[in-house]
């Protein structure tokens, strides 16, 4: 009987010597995935914190009022200020449902100044400085549509870190308003 007993405690200790060595297993290969997994998760701190410390050192400010290039902006203003120079020398009248248009090119002066400062206040509104400067008015010719001068000038728009000048050259036209 006494070999009876101790081959049941022998089988009955391999028994739990095995249940307990797979729990001693499993138990490994989960402390050995948490460790790595600790591991990688140190790495990838120390990876980002370092390329985080590169970029900062780098000096790249990116403006949010005006990521983009001056030269289109610098285009629309260009052409729009012959237009608005136009409408600012020329006067609108009403009369018999019918519209004529009248201006004097000696009040071109005038115009222009009334129309750089307009212009010098919209842009400004965007952080961009816009100056035009006055050259020579020429009288062109006499068209059906009125007289047509011609009116050169420097344009320039800045920005503080890029300026765009430019000479110009617009085509004004006045009709001669004459009452009916």
């Amino acid at each position: 009987m006494k070999n009876h007993e101790k081959n049941r405690k022998n089988s009955t200790l391999s028994k739990n010597n095995t249940i307990s060595h797979k729990n001693i297993r499993t138990l490994d290969n989960n402390g050995q995935i948490l460790i790595l997994m600790g591991i990688t998760l140190a790495i990838s701190v120390f990876i980002i914190s370092s390329l985080s410390a590169e970029i900062s050192d780098l000096d790249l400010i990116v403006t949010s009022e005006r990521s983009t290039s001056l030269l289109p902006e610098f285009i629309h203003i260009r052409g729009a200020f012959g237009t608005a120079l136009n409408y600012n020398l020329v006067s609108i009248d009403v009369g018999d449902n019918k519209l004529f248009f009248y201006g004097n090119i000696s009040d071109i002066t005038d115009a222009f100044n009334q129309t750089r400062e307009e212009f010098y206040v919209l842009e400004l509104q965007h952080d961009t400085i816009f100056n035009a400067i006055f050259k020579d008015c020429q009288y062109f010719y006499l068209s059906s549509e009125g007289h047509i001068y011609h009116v050169a000038c420097t344009v320039s728009l800045d920005d503080g870190k890029t300026c765009i000048t430019k000479d110009v050259v617009y085509n004004i036209i006045c009709k001669r308003y004459i009452p009916s």
